[in-house]
């Protein structure tokens, strides 16, 4: 496979991960995550890590499920690859309608790893971006 047919197999995997969470298909989207797994989530405190990944994943579908419809656009992929090994970073701007109606833009960055079954993500780091330096 050539570089660019495998950074196309990696925003094609990324791009599933997040549309099934949008479609509310918890086990379609954890079939793309590792088993061990680790997340920074834009609305979690805490390290999800492969202990709490399952009670993670049910408590944020619940959350978003109650926030309202959501739609998202993804962009301006940035992706790099050593071996079996992938560094990806994106925008995704996300917009919540009613009832809990919210939106914003986050820097995220994914670690993933191929395996035989394909690419899977094996870390996610996601921030809000910030509108300049607080005072």
């Amino acid at each position: 496979m050539s570089a660019s047919e495998d950074r196309a197999e990696v925003q094609r995997t990324l791009e599933a991960v997040w549309r099934h969470f949008a479609n509310q298909d918890p086990e379609a989207m954890m079939a793309l995550l590792h088993e061990s797994c680790t997340i920074w989530d834009i609305f979690q405190p805490q390290l999800v890590n492969k202990a709490s990944l399952e009670e993670y994943v049910e408590a944020d579908f619940d959350q978003s499920a109650a926030r309202g419809p959501l739609s998202y656009t993804m962009k301006d992929f940035k992706i790099d690859i050593w071996d079996d090994t992938a560094l990806a970073r994106f925008y995704l701007s996300y917009v919540y309608e009613p009832p809990g109606e919210t939106s914003g833009t986050g820097r995220i960055t994914v670690v993933l790893r191929r395996f035989q079954e394909g690419w899977r993500l094996v870390h996610v780091h996601e921030g809000q971006v910030p509108e300049g330096i607080p005072t």
